[in-house]
């Protein structure tokens, strides 16, 4: 019954006008001091009741000040919420709620009072029309989240009166992975007979180094005339291919290889890939980014600090959570891909039909550096990487938390 009058106002009207009549009625018929005690002891509280009823509780101004909307993993976050209200009508208590992300109601913890759990406050406003708490996350966690909603509630001393009422305030916070500043370039990985150059693919050949026979197709202009005139047949100039600086990091979300949403193998991926495109855009390189996992998104090459904020942003938000083959995504997208684009590999596999998928791709005159993320190297998973190795296919083996130093030790990390 407290809670049908609780959120009806005609209700709540009616049930204090019969206590009132009550309560006056058996003073004027009992009669004596406690009859009459009783009476005008109600009444200062009924009166208050009355007037809580039609208190515009929609009237109360929440808003909320978060001290960072960009974060980096493991960060603490502090958030203020303020109560302002536009009369000096008294209030008892008022009960206040910033409803947090369900991922971050662990990490929350009170700051500003003892009537505080989280982000739960109870104030006692009476006449004042300012009001503010605040409280802290800690540790807060690599996502991103979403701030919806303040709640209030308000009553009367004994409950016959409540008013609750909510205020949508969106807000929308990143934790960005942390980055290791790494001693490495994308440009390290050099095929036969060519070198790197700063200009993008589509100037794909420059010196020329040697001769060959001419082959129907070749340009006019690649024709060495002065050879061609010391022989009796044509010969065209042999180029000097370039090695692009546009790079694609392809991010395995495939649940089966870190055994499951959360994993600490795969926040190690994250945290390396950030490292990876922070560490390529700072030499100028064009970088890119495909991950596929419930969402599926490919963010074109680009370069430069906006191209940075779109990569980390999107590594704020992934999970391991692809029932796509990891193998299947880059045969997809590599298809795609403008010549002498290279591919950098992050992922925990050397399963058969990824490492085939990799061979398949140095086949095809492709630039291939993988990265296997693992907590440790066994003797037969460093066989597979030599193989690897042998194809042409520059692996690193990050098994430690320093990636510094996991890259210089290469692919050669076995310990047992």
């Amino acid at each position: 019954m407290r809670d049908k009058l609780a959120n009806n106002r005609v209700l709540k009207f009616l049930f204090l006008g019969l206590l009132f009549l009550l309560t006056f009625s058996y003073a004027m018929f009992q009669g004596g001091f406690v009859s009459w005690f009783l009476f005008y002891s109600f009444l200062p509280f009924g009166i208050y009741s009355l007037l809580l009823i039609f208190y515009p509780l929609q009237s109360i101004k929440m808003t909320r000040d978060i001290s960072h909307t960009e974060l980096t993993d493991g960060q603490e976050l502090t958030i203020s919420i303020r109560i302002e209200r536009k009369s000096y009508f008294p209030l008892f208590y008022l009960v206040v709620e910033d409803v947090l992300p369900e991922r971050l109601v662990s990490f929350a913890k009170e700051s500003s009072s003892n009537y505080q759990k989280r982000s739960l406050a109870l104030l006692l406003p009476m006449f004042r029309r300012n009001l503010t708490y605040r409280y802290t996350v800690k540790s807060i966690p690599r996502g991103e989240y979403q701030f919806r909603e303040i709640r209030c509630k308000t009553g009367d001393l004994f409950g016959f009166v409540q008013h609750e009422n909510k205020v949508v305030r969106e807000q929308a916070i990143y934790v960005l992975p942390n980055y290791q500043e790494i001693s490495w370039s994308p440009y390290n990985q050099q095929l036969s007979g060519t070198r790197p150059s700063p200009k993008k693919a589509d100037l794909d050949y420059s010196t020329a180094v040697s001769v060959r026979d001419y082959v129907p197709g070749d340009k006019l202009s690649w024709i060495d005339w002065k050879a061609t005139a010391r022989g009796s047949k044509l010969l065209t100039k042999q180029f000097e291919q370039q090695i692009s600086q546009d790079y694609m990091v392809f991010l395995d979300r495939e649940t089966a290889h870190y055994g499951r949403v959360g994993s600490p193998l795969f926040e190690k991926a994250v945290r390396l890939a950030a490292s990876v495109t922070n560490a390529a855009l700072k030499q100028n390189a064009m970088i890119g980014l495909v991950s596929s996992g419930k969402d599926h998104s490919v963010l074109s090459i680009n370069g430069g600090k906006a191209q940075r904020r779109r990569v980390f942003h999107h590594l704020a938000r992934v999970q391991a959570n692809g029932n796509t083959t990891f193998d299947t995504v880059v045969k997809r997208e590599a298809h795609h891909f403008p010549a002498g684009t290279g591919v950098l590999m992050i992922s925990p596999s050397l399963d058969g039909a990824f490492t085939s998928t990799l061979k398949e791709l140095v086949a095809r005159k492709v630039q291939v550096e993988f990265f296997f993320v693992t907590e440790h190297i066994t003797l037969e998973q460093q066989a597979k990487i030599n193989q690897l190795m042998q194809y042409g296919i520059k692996a690193n083996v990050i098994a430690g938390n320093s990636f510094n130093e996991e890259l210089k030790g290469g692919g050669k990390r076995a310990t047992s």
